[in-house]
């Protein structure tokens, strides 16, 4: 398996990534905006014969505040270490660009989502801490749960 950066070629197999996980990327117009990140923003896919099985997005706000902005494993492929290297590639990019603090967004505890429940360990498991929860950023039904690393 090698990471490498996201490619035009890399797009159609995202989609069928993202289409992967229903239960984490259940939102059209959000998944359309994560695939247009990939195309524009510092990206990464994880590769196995040529089979994309991960891919993830760095953006920035800031000299030194980065965030994950999408991230996806696919199912079969969960806790075998890909999701962690995908995020160390993030946290040397950010580094290397400066960066102090990694942050992520998640689907909050409030809500009783067991697929984010084990989305929130991993990150836990990485030393992310979670900062705080709200319901401006998604409304409501989905409170979204910041989690913050400092690199």
């Amino acid at each position: 398996m090698q990471l490498t950066r996201f490619a035009p070629t890399h797009a159609e197999p995202c989609e069928d990534l993202i289409a992967a996980l229903p239960d984490w990327f259940g939102i059209a117009e959000s998944n359309a905006g994560f695939l247009r990140d990939l195309a524009r923003l510092p990206s990464w896919v994880a590769l196995d014969a040529g089979r994309v099985l991960g891919a993830a997005t760095l953006g920035s706000h800031g000299s030194a505040s980065f965030e994950i902005k999408f991230m996806a494993v696919r199912p079969e492929h969960h806790r075998r270490g890909l999701g962690r290297r995908l995020v160390e590639t993030l946290e040397a990019e950010a580094r290397h660009a400066g960066g102090r603090w990694l942050h992520v967004k998640t689907l909050a505890p409030s809500h009783p989502d067991p697929f984010y429940a084990r989305t929130r360990a991993f990150y836990l498991a990485l030393g992310f801490s979670p900062l705080f929860e709200s319901t401006a950023l998604w409304g409501p039904e989905n409170p979204a749960l910041v989690l913050i690393k400092a690199l």
